[in-house]
């Protein structure tokens, strides 16, 4: 690999140390010292649409995003079926992509890894036709995930009411009556969480389970049927522990197609991969078959 463009979350920046440098000179320097030259940018909403063409016009060896599940799954979304590997540097708050990629957690050894990680196609999802990598939740999770995101760099006096704000959401959210349908199949459930995965999960590690696959061709739903608060509390320690896959409070199902209706709601709170959306129901979930190419050191593929 002699070449390759690479794409930061200044979000992240704080994550890359040295602070009398800036990221794109810490990243320019990294890839520089192993031989590879690195056209560097920050990752900018507004314009990042122009900024990959221009990036990838350049005939690079691979695009490496610098950032969280979210930041990847925006870069993502525009490299369907691209023959360029999208590789990826963990610097969010989950980087759930980038350890089922394998990746090392500290960014020198993942840069290492990264230059030598073979091509390989992963599975990408959609929920009303937006792609996702990693997972997207319904119901009470997207909420809880606006509030970690207020919480994010909070200490002190604000850290303590933003938890006083989820232990409330969490001990007044109603429980919602979902119809799920797996491959045309029926299942009524009432729940306040529900999770559909790009590819089954496996048990542990916490606090977010992995995939033993990214290409398997398959959704993973998830449905808590939490009937108290405790139920919920048990889950969540279930979670941790990684023994939730044997509790009879949480349904599983798999399949190729998912569809989610409800006969009260006209839209939904949906968080893909950290990021949230207000989407007209009923939500219609697909699977597109190593529809991504990407370096993986060690991928569950």
């Amino acid at each position: 690999m002699d070449r390759v463009a690479v794409v930061y979350n200044a979000r992240s920046g704080v994550l890359l140390g040295r602070p009398d440098d800036s990221p794109a000179e810490q990243l320019t320097e990294l890839f520089g010292q192993r031989g590879v030259a690195a056209e560097v940018r920050a990752f900018d909403p507004q314009t990042f649409a122009t900024d990959l063409r221009e990036l990838l016009a350049g005939e690079p060896d691979a695009l490496i995003v610098v950032g969280g599940d979210g930041t990847i799954r925006s870069i993502a979304e525009r490299m369907l079926g691209s023959d360029v590997p999208l590789g990826v540097l963990p610097a969010g708050t989950m980087n759930v992509l980038a350890r089922d990629l394998g990746m090392p957690g500290d960014l020198d050894s993942a840069v290492r890894a990264l230059l030598n990680a073979p091509v390989d196609r992963i599975d990408v999802a959609t929920v009303n036709g937006l792609p996702f990598l990693c997972s997207s939740t319904l119901a009470m999770m997207p909420h809880l995930g606006r509030l970690r995101e207020s919480a994010r760099g909070g200490l002190g006096l604000d850290a303590l009411r933003l938890l006083g704000r989820a232990l409330r959401l969490v001990w007044r959210y109603p429980r919602m009556r979902l119809t799920i349908v797996v491959d045309g199949q029926e299942h009524r459930v009432r729940t306040r969480a529900a999770v559909v995965s790009c590819n089954p999960l496996a048990s542990g590690p916490p606090p977010m389970p992995g995939r033993q696959r990214l290409d398997a061709g398959t959704l993973g739903v998830y449905v808590a049927r939490d009937r108290t608060n405790w139920d919920l509390a048990v889950v969540a320690a279930k979670l941790f522990d990684g023994s939730w896959q044997r509790d009879e409070r949480i349904l599983r199902f798999e399949g190729k197609t998912v569809q989610v209706r409800s006969s009260r709601l006209a839209l939904m709170s949906v968080m893909s991969d950290g990021e949230i959306a207000q989407l007209a129901m009923p939500l219609d979930y697909e699977i597109r078959p190593r529809a991504l190419a990407v370096l993986a050191p060690g991928a569950a593929t």
